[in-house]
Formats: structure tokens, sequence, C-alpha cells
């Protein structure tokens, strides 16, 4: 017998059963650090590739050109090698022709985002070009229910210069300044801008939990700077929004800090955030279609009151409230409304010591 029945419509005598399994509901894997990246190799084929390591990425790709300050033109390679050496792990990747234009990045970046993907970087395009067509791609995921990153470095060598690129945006992480690498082309180290730092901190971000803060992380797969800042440079370039490198003990972050000057400034509060509203649409989703009554939003709460507790038990959140309501109105307009509250958890910037001497 089917599992669901109307009981105008019983006419054989028997048992008959219904199953209602609402109550079993529960949120399902969130991805956090799956990294988009799109650059220029020998052969475009317009497709998206997922990779989970370099070897395969290199042989499908193919290997990538000598830098020689920029003129290199297969760039993809290259920007997987730094994200894979900072430990990386899935990778969606489309390339483009050597020449495309801003609207063919633009344009790849679309169809990548399609995929499940978290952190998008960018590391051949000049820094104003990255702005503009990764600022695009987030504001747009953000429209159509996908919350997204974007790390940008930045291409200048002045401070005053870095400071005047930076942009205004929640979903953007802005590094500075370059790195050596090693171009196994050229055989030689190379200086890379800080476009290319920004595939190095999306490596090294990606494998951090959303309340896990880069503040202080070592990035593995750099060991030397291309430039190097004075202690009060880099207090100018921290308090304009920069995610500032420096070398102490290897190279590592100063600050985990986004370009927002507002409630999103720690990249932490970002990740939590945006894993906080994938996880309340993916129980949510479960429950479009379903019968607006009490039992059933009984069960949505419980459902979105499972996995925020869960939130709680990793230490993403210090606490929260959810209540899941809906006015006589709102079932004929089909609605349930939720309200939630949640309280994201910070990370230690600063340790302030204060020394009683007796």
């Amino acid at each position: 017998m089917p599992e669901t029945f109307t009981l105008s419509e019983l006419t054989i005598p028997g048992t008959y059963i219904r199953v209602s399994a609402e109550g079993l509901v529960t949120a399902g894997a969130i991805s956090t650090g799956n990294i988009g990246i799109v650059g220029t190799a020998a052969e475009a084929d317009e497709e998206t590739h997922v990779f989970s390591d370099y070897a395969t990425a290199r042989s499908e790709v193919g290997e990538y050109d000598e830098f020689n300050a920029g003129a290199g033109s297969q760039n993809l390679t290259r920007g997987l090698e730094l994200l894979y050496r900072n430990r990386g792990r899935t990778v969606f990747a489309r390339a483009v022709a050597e020449g495309a234009t801003q609207t063919d990045f633009q344009d790849a970046f679309a169809e990548l985002i399609k995929d499940d993907v978290n952190i998008l970087v960018a590391p051949e395009l000049s820094t104003d070009a990255a702005i503009s067509v990764l600022g695009s791609v987030v504001g747009s995921a953000q429209d159509a229910g996908r919350d997204i990153i974007a790390v940008v470095g930045s291409d200048a060598t002045t401070v005053s210069d870095i400071i005047d690129q930076v942009p205004s945006n929640h979903r953007i992480v802005f590094v500075a300044p370059g790195i050596q690498a090693f171009d196994a082309a050229a055989e030689e180290p190379v200086n890379l801008p800080g476009t290319y730092s920004g595939a190095a901190v999306a490596g090294l971000i990606s494998t951090l939990a959303p309340q896990t803060s880069p503040t202080n992380k070592v990035l593995s797969g750099v060991t030397r700077l291309a430039q190097r800042f004075s202690y009060g440079e880099t207090v100018q370039l921290v308090n304009a929004g920069v995610l500032v490198l420096e070398e102490r003990r290897g190279v590592r972050v100063v600050r985990g800090l986004t370009t927002d000057d507002g409630p999103f400034r720690q990249v932490t509060t970002r990740r939590i955030t945006d894993f906080a509203k994938a996880g309340i649409r993916s129980v949510s989703n479960q429950f479009v279609g379903r019968l607006n009554n009490q039992r059933v939003r009984g069960a949505l709460q419980g459902a979105l009151d499972g996995f925020l507790t869960t939130m709680v038990l990793d230490e993403q959140l210090v606490t929260y409230t959810v209540e899941v309501t809906a006015t006589r109105q709102d079932e004929i307009a089909g609605r349930a409304m939720v309200n939630a509250v949640i309280q994201p958890t910070f990370s230690i910037d600063f340790v302030a010591v204060t020394l009683v001497l007796e």
C-alpha cells in the first residue's frame, strides 16, 4: 500500500498507514573550500574541469610557459600550481585562449559558478580587471542564492598605489605584496605580482574551516616575498583592508580581512555567515511543497535547530535562536517565516598583556 492516503477515498476495509518523514530532514553536506579559477592555456576547450591534485591538472591543462615579467600566455597551470602548493584540494578550472578579453573571463566565470565553488581567483588578470570581473560575478552569484568570496591580489608596488586599488566589497579579500616562486619553464625563481599571491592565499583559505581565521597562518607553498613592507607601511595597508603577507618564520598572513569596513571585516565572519545561509537554505528547500501547518513547521524548526546546534558544537556560533511561524495570511500565500538570530564566533586578533612589576 502507498504511504499516504486521503480519508474520503477509503473504500476497501483494511489498515492504511500514512508515513510523515519531515522529522528526518537534515542539512546535506556543505562545501566550504572548493576553488574556481580561470586562466589562459594552450587549449581552451570551454569546459569546466575538476581537479583534486596538481599532477592531474598539469597533465590535462598542459605546462605553463616562462613568466618573463608577465609575458607568458599559458598561466592557468601556474595558478593551479600555487593553489595546490598552498594545500588547495578541489579546484574547478576553465581555460580561455591566449589574448582572452575581460569579457571572455567574465563569461568563463559565469559558467564556473554554476558548479559548487566557494572561492574564486583570476591570478593573471590585472588587479583592476579582476576586481571588475570577480566583483560582478560574486554579486550575481549572491543574487542567485550562491554565497562566494573572491581573492584578488594587488599588482601595484607602492603602498599608496595599493591602497588606491582596494575596493569596498564584503566578498573580496585583497592581498599584497607579490611573491617569489620557482618558474619550472625558466628553471629559476621569478617574482610574481600580487595577483598571484591571491591564488596562494585562496589555497590557504580553502583548507580552513569557516570559523578558523587565516590570521597568522603560514603559506606552506611560499618561502619568499617579492617585496617587504615596514611596520608603518603594514599598519597603513591593514587599516585600508589589505590582507598583508609578511616574512616571519615563513611567509604568513598578518591579519585575515575582507575589504568590508563593516560587520564582515573578518574573513571568518563572512564565511561563518555564508555557511549558516547554505545550511538553512539546504534544510528549508526540502520543505518547499509540503503542508504549511503547525506539524510541518515544527519539523522545519527542528531540522534548522539541529543544523545550527552543530554549528555551536563546531564553535562557529556562540549561540542562536530560531523560530518558524506563519499567520493565516502567510499560509494562504504559501509562506513559512523563519526568524533566526545567530552570534558568530570571532577570532583573536590581539592579545593585550598588562605586566605588573613588584
